[in-house]
């Protein structure tokens, strides 16, 4: 049996998923009803945080859909201790078109973070770059669709923390 899964932090990027199962073809998509937020204590590094979803009927973010076999699922779950599985859409990123169910990963309880820390640098470079990686369109959208724990927009807070950008301007 085959597995979709959405990928909207490390899992977006092929070198980050690579370290868990084989590489993967990348659809990317649109998921709605979510908000990205970083509002996930990262136990790896103190006061800082990572990624994870919240339910938000008005709210919608992109990520990479990618299909897994049993085996690379229990994989995926393992890396991913600190979420749960929830099945959502997937709507084409491009064309808006309804493609199919998928899965999630998400903490609705366990490591919220209630004080609004920043988010853990390395992964949010990470990320980014596997955002704009996939185009530059997929990296802005991705930048408009994600949240510091405080509610800022990343597009609009890394302007304020430059030393957590690497994405460079082309002229």
């Amino acid at each position: 049996m085959k597995y979709n899964i959405i990928g909207y932090g490390s899992l977006i990027s092929h070198k980050s998923l690579n370290q868990t199962i084989p590489p993967k073809h990348f659809t990317p998509v649109i998921v709605k009803g979510y908000k990205r937020i970083f509002n996930l204590l990262d136990d790896r590094v103190p006061y800082h945080d990572i990624l994870n979803l919240t339910k938000s009927k008005l709210s919608k973010f992109n990520g990479v859909m990618f299909q897994v076999d049993l085996k690379e699922l229990r994989r995926i779950k393992k890396r991913e201790y600190e979420y749960n599985l929830e099945q959502t859409w997937a709507y084409d990123f491009l064309t808006g078109k309804k493609l199919c169910k998928c899965l999630i990963v998400i903490d609705q309880v366990l490591a919220i973070d209630k004080k609004g820390r920043t988010p853990n640098k390395s992964y949010l470079r990470l990320c980014r770059e596997a955002a704009y990686h996939i185009s530059k369109e997929f990296g802005e959208y991705w930048d408009s669709t994600t949240f510091t724990a405080s509610g800022k927009k990343i597009k609009d807070w890394i302007k304020t923390h430059k030393e957590y950008n690497t994405i460079k301007e082309k002229k």
